[in-house]
């Protein structure tokens, strides 16, 4: 029995039309396009020791440590802790978790703020401060249909 040859140019068209279907299967499919990073802080207020604390304006006190925190979108290090004491007169000192003056770290974020409040209090009040940086992964935008 015979078997009919190929003509080269044929078998050679062969070969190349089938390799590339065969490589095409291996690739993994192109990733969807994902949105850009964003960072959103979480802020965490406890109240440490208030004497005032029954008989303070609870609202301005907790307006008045949002305001504190608000301006902070980035936190260096991802995190930060600290004491804000809210002083009779309107004043508001910032320190270490401790209460130490010379140990605390601070944003600077929340040192861009006029460090006054408008509660009124017969002594001190401190608050424990925690801020967490996350970061979220935007949805990117959904292609136009045709």
């Amino acid at each position: 029995m015979k078997r009919a040859a190929l003509p080269l140019g044929l078998a050679l068209l062969l070969v190349f039309v089938i390799a590339p279907l065969g490589c095409a299967s291996s690739t993994p499919p192109p990733e969807e396009p994902q949105g850009p990073e964003i960072g959103v802080v979480d802020a965490t207020v406890v109240v440490e020791s208030c004497p005032d604390a029954k008989t303070m304006n609870a609202k301005a006190a907790h307006a008045s440590i949002r305001k504190l925190v608000e301006p902070c979108s980035k936190i260096p290090g991802g995190a930060a802790h600290f004491s804000t004491t809210l002083m009779p007169g309107g004043r508001v000192v910032l320190a270490s978790p401790s209460g130490n003056p010379d140990e605390g770290v601070v944003p600077t974020c929340v040192l861009s703020n006029q460090l006054t409040h408008r509660v009124f209090l017969r002594k001190p009040c401190k608050f424990d401060v925690k801020l967490e940086e996350r970061k979220l992964q935007a949805e990117a935008p959904a292609s136009p249909s045709p």
